[in-house]
């Protein structure tokens, strides 16, 4: 029989298995928003943040600079100033740039362009979605970006021209493929029109917001596209590359990719992701044996709404309700909103509330409120109503493309100013006409100029009616079957279009007007008009305005909601008007003199009346007139129009014819009455007018007497002059209160403060139904007079001789004053400033100054007014709070300019010491120098360290100081060399430009240790007796090491004589005796085992190794002569086991022995005996339960386990 036998044997190993880095995923976010985001100011407006452009003026747009709109051009020699641009405040906001121009002669000045130019950053280009730049000008402006233009209104067209700045003009919004990663240039151009000398009033200002992306996360409907984001994050202190990631989806691997991650960074994974059906998702990110899951959940929208009445009759201008009932049929929380199709643009429409906010299953009601309004034609109007969710999305399918996209042909023909066909003739728009040689082939748009930047591919001038044709095919109209058609057009600037004959939109009769625009109109309608095979698009387009446009598209629009069978609403409703008979009777005169020449003689003598009615119903009618004669006497009625018919919104006249009769005299009036009743009313609706005409004038020798009135001081080139008729005169019935006409003249002292004054000259011949006119010829520092003649009908003037009426003196110009700071530098601790000024008299003596208003900017904030009104030519401010201030004043005088003074240098006020600190020191080292370094640094400007070192051991306190050294900032870090076993302290006391600096206790402290710990002693190892399984614990016991700051023990263990191998485990202990059980060593190897000391700096001590062999042998075992068992051929429960332990390389072995053979006999004498637990070795006991070493005692029990020798 063959028994096994074990060498078993010991030795550490080193070497230590890297551990995986720490990577957390610490979320999992989704987008479904990629049009609206969040809105990001990129470059504010100066009204709220007085933002900084370089600029510079010019006085024609052809002085300016090659390039000059371009990303790349260098403006690194103009000046540089904040927004607003101007030269007067405007909505209460104050320039902070002044941009004054200068007018010179007729339309032309100096000054009059400003280009303005920044540039701002975008970090990551992939997140913005596009942006909106808002400007506020006057009175034209141009805009670009990185070189492109978005928006030239540099002229009078394109509704450009703007009056008065505002807050703001006009809003545009930017495509996203303008933005560019990194630096982004935004130019803007302002203009002063100064036509006929303009108001010399000038403004220029932005703000430009950005849409980056939003992680806000919406709820999710079927068809909805997502951006899934996974962030990690690395704990690390390093960076840590070749990551892999893995993305799962329902548990199925979706898509994987290797990154690399900063330390203390975040990486944002970011994947596309289309869910494919209805219900809950779970996601799962992975990293290394990290994982996080979250789920989603996909919804659907669906709704249904009804209307209790949908046919309401009403007037004109009389509120109509629908009442609409909606439900939430989805699974998800939505907001709807109404559209309404067919309701005229005058029409009030308003739905109540305009938005409603629906759970799943929850219903309610919304009022739909319309008011047409006076003008809308009686009849009944058919609308369309239909409802939208939030969630409402749509695909689109291009079925006739737009001539701006593909060039598409239409044939054409033009009139030459009329009609070619009559508007109740449109054979011409169905597809079974034939268009004759007149009509050519032509790729549109259609028109005569370009549209912002798209050209035209077919010239149509003139005004003129032009016709259009477009013939397309469907294949299969059920590929149309649930889609919604839209008719999108743009013109200039009526039109009616046609789909097979059908009108789909008409504006050609009743319309506004409009410039062409993609797109001026958008029609929704159902595809029932589609024909499957040949169909045509049809529209006649009229322009009066020299300026043509014509383009066209055909798009079918699938709603997404069909994934899961909603189809949209639509539900007509009818709306009749009711008829409004109205009108309105007008009678030019009250008082008609007929002159002596047509009195004259004895024969009779005709003269004709016009009376003008108006119809101000919503309906055509009829009026019947009758006139009264109240005076027989003078004269008679000849004849009148006894019925007239007016259309709807016409104006007719009604003609009278009389006749005076021999016996006028002078003194003779006559009257008669003229009344009009509507025909066609079901009630009563009459008007009557009493007309007067006095018959005989006598001969007038009487001039009018008239005055001009002006203010006596303005600050604009251009102000208003006023006339009116003297009292006394216009209380003349007899002779007086006929002027027909003013003549108005002024002359000029040209600026010679009143000394010499030009000669009169007349400014303007205005009727006597004018009260006033814009004075626009106004010059800086001019005085004019004025003065007016009336004229009378009878042909007399009014003479003034050399008198005038009033006098203006023109002052454009702003006073400002040079203003000075009562203290040295520019920064100070102390929170009160002083500043004062004089009023300059570089552009002469000013007006009489009203007061001063001055003002402080904090860190390039607005500007605030802390002294207001003031006459004093000083100020004391006092700063709350610490930053950068700047100062300026603005001067007002008594022609109500106001001159904004130069900006004062600015002032730091800096009163808090800088909070600085040493960088943390770590307690203990071993280098022979350190880099001293400083955090929290803020505005530190320089400082003085302290140091201090005694013996370890040999601490005192408080610590006594010594200056180390005086430093910049710019000299750090700071490097001291430090000796072995001394304790050392540092501490800094910072100062900044100000002088402020703190006084504090905080210090750092480190202790220099350079020496490793004494080794253990007296190690010793064993087995525990017990196989189980293929293995066996090994225990190890040893005296600790002697030195004083240990905090551990390293217990290595390999299977090579010539490695370290792995650290199995760390003892922190302080006993003298220690012992390690290493549990279930599997046999068949001989193992090394190291133990090393760790002191407080982590060095290591040399080590003690030792090893053991646990390598299975088998032996024959014989019989004895009784024929029982040998047992001396095995050991303990008949096992052989062969020991061989020893320190290495120290000549000294376990248990003492001398050899190998040795230690065998030792251990076959311990198993064989099986009367003691313990084993004498070197003086202390050994035990074989669990390996511990210890002192001899009279009671032998283990201080480790606790067994007793028996």
């Amino acid at each position: 029989m063959l028994l096994p036998v074990f060498i078993i044997s010991m030795i550490c190993l080193g070497g230590v298995k890297a551990e995986e880095p720490e990577i957390d995923i610490s979320a999992i976010k989704y987008t479904n928003d990629f049009e609206n985001g969040e809105a990001v100011n990129a470059v504010p407006s100066g009204k709220n943040g007085s933002t900084e452009y370089s600029f510079r003026i010019f006085d024609d747009d052809d002085d300016f600079p090659d390039d000059w709109e371009e990303q790349s051009f260098d403006d690194s020699d103009w000046d540089v100033g904040s927004a607003p641009f101007g030269n007067k405040a405007n909505e209460e906001v104050e320039p902070g740039t002044i941009w004054q121009s200068e007018h010179t002669s007729g339309s032309d000045g100096d000054k009059d362009y400003i280009i303005i130019r920044k540039t701002f950053t975008i970090d990551d280009g992939a997140a913005v979605l596009g942006g909106k730049i808002k400007s506020a000008y006057t009175n034209y402006y141009a805009v670009y970006l990185n070189g492109q233009e978005i928006e030239d209104c540099l002229d009078y067209s394109g509704y450009c021209y703007e009056g008065d700045a505002e807050y703001w003009n006009k809003e545009i919004s930017i495509d996203v493929d303008l933005f560019i990663e990194g630096n982004n240039t935004l130019v803007l151009v302002g203009r002063d029109s100064l036509w006929q000398g303009g108001d010399n009033t000038t403004w220029l200002d932005c703000e430009l917001d950005l849409k980056v992306q939003s992680w806000k996360e919406n709820p999710i409907v079927l068809g909805d596209d997502l951006v899934l984001r996974i962030d990690f994050f690395n704990n690390e202190e390093n960076n840590v590359t070749g990551l892999d990631v893995v993305l799962e989806i329902e548990e199925t691997g979706f898509t994987n990719q290797t990154i690399e991650i900063e330390t203390n960074k975040t990486f944002e994974w970011k994947v596309e992701w289309t869910p494919n059906r209805l219900g809950e998702f779970n996601i799962t990110a992975k990293v290394l044996n990290e994982s996080l899951t979250r789920f989603i959940h996909v919804g659907y929208y669906a709704y249904n709404f009804s209307v209790a009445d949908d046919y309401l009759i009403g007037n004109t201008s009389e509120r109509l309700t629908y009442n609409i009932t909606i439900s939430n049929e989805g699974d998800v929380d939505d907001n709807y909103t109404f559209q309404l199709f067919g309701a005229f643009n005058d029409w009030d429409v308003e739905f109540v509330p305009n938005v409603i906010n629906l759970a799943p299953g929850e219903t309610s009601t919304v009022k739909l409120e319309i008011t047409p309004d006076n003008g809308t034609y009686s009849g009944v109007y058919e609308l369309t109503l239909t409802a939208r969710s939030q969630y409402h999305g749509e695909i689109a399918d291009t079925i006739v493309q737009s001539g701006r996209d593909n060039e598409t042909e239409w044939k054409w023909v033009n009139s030459t100013g009329s009609r070619l066909y009559e508007a109740d003739n449109t054979t011409w728009t169905e597809i079974d006409f034939e268009p004759n040689s007149n009509w050519t082939l032509a790729p549109a748009p259609f028109g005569d100029d370009d549209l912002g930047n798209i050209d035209y591919n077919t010239e149509w001038a003139g005004n003129n009616y032009a016709y259009f044709r477009h013939i397309f095919y469907i294949e299969d109209l059920s590929d149309y079957e649930n889609d919604t058609l839209s008719l999108n057009m743009a013109a200039n600037n009526y039109g009616t279009y046609y789909l097979n004959g059908e009108e789909i939109f008409d504006d050609l009769g009743w319309g506004g007007g409009h410039y062409a625009q993609y797109w001026n109109e958008e029609i929704k309608f159902n595809t029932s008009l589609l024909k499957e095979g040949k169909n045509v698009l049809a529209s006649v387009v009229r322009e009066t305005g020299n300026t043509q446009w014509f383009d066209e598209e055909l798009v079918s629009v699938t709603p997404k909601s069909s994934a899961w069978g909603f189809q949209p609403e639509y539900i007509t409703l009818k709306l009749e008007v009711l008829p409004v008979y109205a009108f309105e009777l007008v009678t030019p005169i009250s008082d008609k003199a007929v002159s002596e020449d047509e009195a004259c003689c004895e024969q009779n003598w005709t003269y004709q009346f016009e009376i003008w009615a108006y119809n101000r119903g919503n309906i055509e009618d009829s009026y019947e007139i009758n006139v009264t004669l109240n005076d027989t006497v003078n004269f008679s009625i000849v004849d009148f129009d006894s019925i007239i018919y007016a259309k709807f919104d016409e104006e007719v006249t009604i003609n009278l014819t009389i006749v005076l009769n021999p016996s006028v005299t002078e003194f003779s009036v006559g009257e008669f009455n003229v009344s009009v009743t509507s025909m066609n009313s079901t009630d009563e609706i009459s008007l009557w007018a009493v007309v007067k005409a006095r018959l005989y004038v006598i001969p007038d020798t009487l001039p009018p007497g008239t005055y001009t009135q002006t203010p006596s001081l303005v600050n604009s080139s251009s102000f208003e002059v006023e006339w009116y008729i003297e009292d006394w005169y216009k209380n003349n019935e007899i002779l007086g209160n006929d002027t027909k006409y003013f003549i108005i003249e002024y002359m000029t002292d040209n600026g010679t403060d009143g000394q010499t004054w030009s000669e009169w000259e007349i400014w303007g011949n205005f009727s006597s139904e004018q009260e006033s006119e814009i004075f626009t010829d106004g010059i800086d520092g001019y005085r004019y007079r004025f003065r007016s003649m009336g004229g009378d009908d009878a042909g007399l003037i009014e003479n003034k001789e050399d008198k005038y009426d009033s006098e203006t003196l023109v002052d454009l110009t702003a006073p400002y004053v040079v203003l000075e700071l009562r203290m040295d530098g520019n920064i100070t601790n102390i929170n009160y400033i002083e500043i004062e000024w004089v009023v300059s008299i570089q552009n002469g003596t000013p007006e009489i100054i009203t007061g001063y208003d001055a003002q402080y900017r904090f860190n390039g904030g607005n500007w605030t007014t802390f002294e207001e009104d003031t006459l004093a030519k000083w100020a004391g401010f006092n700063a709350m709070i610490d930053g950068i201030y700047d100062f300026r004043v603005i001067t007002s005088d008594e022609a109500g300019n106001k001159g904004i003074s130069e900006i004062s240098r600015n002032i730091t006020v800096d009163t808090n010491a800088p909070d600085t600190k040493l960088v943390e020191l770590p307690e203990l080292t071993d280098l022979e120098q350190i880099a001293l370094d400083l955090t929290q640094i803020e505005d530190t400007v320089n400082f003085t360290l302290y140091y201090s070192v005694v013996r370890e051991g040999q601490e005192i306190y408080p610590v006594e100081w010594d200056i180390y050294g005086h430093y910049l900032i710019a000299d750090l870090p700071i490097s001291v060399s430090i000796d072995n076993q001394f304790h050392y302290y540092f501490k800094v006391i910072a100062y900044d430009l100000a002088e402020n600096h703190l006084v504090n206790d905080s210090y750092e402290e480190m202790i220099v240790d350079r020496d490793p710990p004494m080794k253990i002693r007296n190690l010793g190892i064993t087995d525990g007796n017990l196989i189980e399984n293929g293995t066996v614990d090994v225990i190890l016991s040893f005296m600790s090491s002697q030195s004083q700051d240990l905090v551990e023990y390293r217990i290595y263990r390999s299977t090579n004589q010539n490695e370290t191998g792995e650290i199995i485990d760390n003892l922190v202990s302080e006993a003298l005796y220690l012992s390690y059980r290493d549990v279930k060593v599997s046999l068949g190897a001989t193992y090394y085992y190291s133990v090393v000391a760790v002191d407080r700096m982590g060095f290591e001590s040399e080590a003690e190794i030792g090893f053991i062999d646990l390598v299975v042998e088998e032996e024959p075992v014989g019989k004895d002569d009784e024929g029982g068992q040998d047992i001396s051929g095995y050991i303990g429960a008949g096992l052989l086991v062969l020991l061989a332990a020893g320190i290495l390389g120290g000549g000294y072995y376990f248990f003492g022995m001398s050899s190998p053979r040795n230690i065998v006999t030792a251990v076959s004498e311990v198993v064989e005996e099986e009367t003691s637990n313990f084993t004498e070795v070197d003086g202390e006991l050994l035990c074989g339960a669990c390996g511990a070493m210890f002192e001899l005692t009279d009671e032998k029990s283990c201080p480790s386990c606790g067994v007793f020798d028996d």
